[in-house]
């Protein structure tokens, strides 16, 4: 796969992931590797708990459990991508309802993908953790 068809893979993936709000955990089994490699801005601290490093596709599916346990997507918008060799850059905005406190966050996201062949293989994601982590104290 190319570097503009990889760019077209990560939006569709992400167009699926905004539409069901969440609900479908495996869709992202569409999209990944049995081995991707997950790192989160927020690396498990200040209370998310959720975004320790993962590996597997297993671990990833414990990610979103537990992302999606504590919190309800509002929206998940890719604005933009770019793309090189295997790379892919994804830019946008994100917004959750932490479920305890009710409390919304919205905060710009940026996500690197490495790509084997045609699906991702290490992920990682870059957003406000002081301003996720603010809506989880009551």
């Amino acid at each position: 796969m190319n570097a503009l068809s990889n760019a077209a893979k990560l939006r569709e993936a992400f167009a699926r992931w905004n539409e069901c709000k969440g609900s479908d955990l495996s869709m992202w089994d569409d999209y990944t590797t049995d081995d991707i490699c997950i790192r989160s801005l927020g690396d498990g601290k200040n209370g998310l708990d959720f975004s320790c490093a993962r590996k597997g596709q297993n671990q990833m599916h414990q990610y979103l459990k537990e992302l999606t346990d504590a919190f309800e997507m509002i929206h998940w918008t890719l604005k933009d991508t770019i793309a090189q060799d295997d790379r892919v850059v994804g830019v946008g905005v994100t917004a959750w309802r932490h479920k305890a406190t009710g409390q919304k966050v919205e905060t710009p996201v940026v996500v690197i993908c490495k790509f084997c062949g045609d699906r991702v293989c290490e992920y990682q994601e870059f957003y406000d953790t002081a301003a996720l982590a603010a809506v989880t104290r009551q």
